[in-house]
């Protein structure tokens, strides 16, 4: 146990447990993705996991603790308008955004040449949706690289076709220069924020990505501005969707140094004086 009754301020990073803590007499900020997925989206969270059978006995006390423990934040600050309102849907809070941050540099294209490939970056998991992707390369025969791995990757192998490459785990500048390489970013799930197309833009590559979520709040579709689009959206998580979306993407010229100048305005400087300045401005207005 950390006993924190000597800090004025805390600041916990978290989606689940961090706001557990008890800070005494200090001010608990908490920086929040989302409200405990897997108790308040329990359904959507384990979907087939057996874990469901056993954790939906005791979902009704697993809610009310997370509830209390949500009252004893002082100021919850969220990553994007979708997890603001769910912050209030969930907890009935109130709550500012601060988007998460990229470190823009670590992402700067070390090549200007594009290979003939599209790229997929992602945890391999049910929820993520990346099946209708290699259904929709299938029907295409073009190429597509998927970087990560996870419980799903045996299944999604099964459906892949050879012109679907799985490179499982790689290095941070070994993806950098994936990122770099790819002709796009495919973002298939429907999140409340995702920091991987803005990493995409930063390497001057733009994104092809499922249309809800937090995705609005980051990327400039080709639909609102097609001068200064960063990416192509489709909304529906089927592989006909997706290839709509690649045929429209193939007719759109975007600009890598703009993607890149883009990305820089999400970058670590900008978040640490937007973060230092709500926090002043909260312990100005108690005193």
């Amino acid at each position: 146990k950390i006993d924190f009754s000597n800090y004025d301020v805390v600041i916990s990073s978290s989606a689940s447990v961090a706001k557990y803590i008890n800070v005494n007499k200090g001010k608990h900020y908490s920086y929040c993705y989302y409200p405990t997925r897997a108790i308040w989206e329990f359904e959507k969270y384990f979907q087939k996991s057996k874990l469901k059978y056993l954790i939906k006995f005791i979902l009704p006390v697993l809610k009310k603790l997370d509830f209390s423990a949500a009252q004893n934040v002082d100021s919850f600050i969220a990553i994007s308008k979708d997890t603001k309102r769910n912050i209030k849907k969930y907890y009935n809070r109130n709550s500012s955004i601060i988007y998460c941050p990229i470190d823009a540099k670590s992402f700067y294209p070390k090549s200007k040449t594009k290979e003939d490939h599209y790229l997929i970056v992602s945890r391999l998991v049910k929820w993520k949706k990346i099946e209708h992707a290699i259904e929709a390369f299938n029907k295409t025969k073009e190429k597509l690289v998927i970087i990560g791995t996870g419980e799903e990757e045996k299944t999604l192998k099964k459906i892949a076709n050879s012109n679907v490459k799985f490179r499982g785990y790689v290095g941070d500048e070994e993806l950098a220069m994936e990122y770099a390489k790819a002709k796009a970013v495919i973002f298939t799930p429907h999140l409340e924020y995702g920091l991987i197309p803005l990493e995409a833009n930063a390497s001057g590559t733009p994104v092809i990505a499922f249309g809800y979520g937090g995705i609005n709040e980051t990327m400039i579709s080709h639909e609102k501005n097609l001068q200064n689009a960063t990416a192509v959206f489709y909304y529906e998580q089927t592989a006909e969707s997706l290839i709509g979306a690649l045929n429209d993407f193939k007719n759109i010229q975007f600009d890598p140094e703009y993607l890149i100048d883009y990305a820089a305005k999400w970058d670590i400087k900008s978040f640490k004086t937007q973060f230092r300045n709500l926090i002043k401005e909260r312990s100005d207005s108690d005193k």
